[in-house]
Parts: C-alpha cells; sequence; structure tokens
C-alpha cells in the first residue's frame, strides 16, 4: 500500500513537472536577429570609445578594440569567417 501511494505521488508530481515546464514562453531568438544584436552592440561599444577618446588615442583606441572583436567573433558560433571581416571591416570605416 505505502508503495503504492509513494508511486502515485511520484507520478503526479512527475506529470505536473512536465506540465509546467511545457507552458513556460520561450523567448528563443533567430540566428539572424542574434547576429545584428551581437553587430549592433559593437557598434554602439565603438562610438562610446571614440566619443569618450581623445583625438590622439583614437587610433589605437580602435586598433585595440577591433583586435578584441575578432577575437570575440571568432570564438562566436553564429559568425563564419567572412561574416567576421564584413563585420571588422564596418567597424574599422566607422568615424565619431
Amino acid at each position: 500500500m505505502e508503495y503504492l501511494l509513494a508511486l502515485s505521488l511520484s507520478a503526479f508530481f512527475t506529470v505536473l513537472y512536465f506540465y509546467f515546464k511545457a507552458n513556460k514562453i520561450r523567448n528563443v531568438k533567430s540566428k539572424y536577429i542574434k547576429k545584428s544584436e551581437i553587430i549592433e552592440a559593437y557598434e554602439n561599444e565603438l562610438l562610446e570609445i571614440l566619443k569618450n577618446s581623445n583625438p590622439s588615442d583614437k587610433v589605437t583606441l580602435k586598433i585595440e578594440f577591433l583586435k578584441k572583436v575578432n577575437q570575440e567573433l571568432a570564438l562566436n558560433i553564429f559568425f563564419e569567417k567572412d561574416e567576421i571581416k564584413q563585420v571588422l571591416e564596418k567597424l574599422s570605416k566607422m568615424e565619431c
């Protein structure tokens, strides 16, 4: 009798778990939206760096930033090599 009660309680809680797990709204972004958000974040960060730096330091800061972006995008699963190159070219042409 005790085993039947334990089995029914565990089955009940298992059903509740899967019911509430399935009802959660998942905000899954597509690959293209995620890419555009990443690129936009890099553009905003570069503009902020260029805006808040001295004119003589802008070139070195921009080069350091582009190196950082290159390293981060090389590890990112969303970007291929040609896409990384396009993003870096776009960022390198940006001016404040």
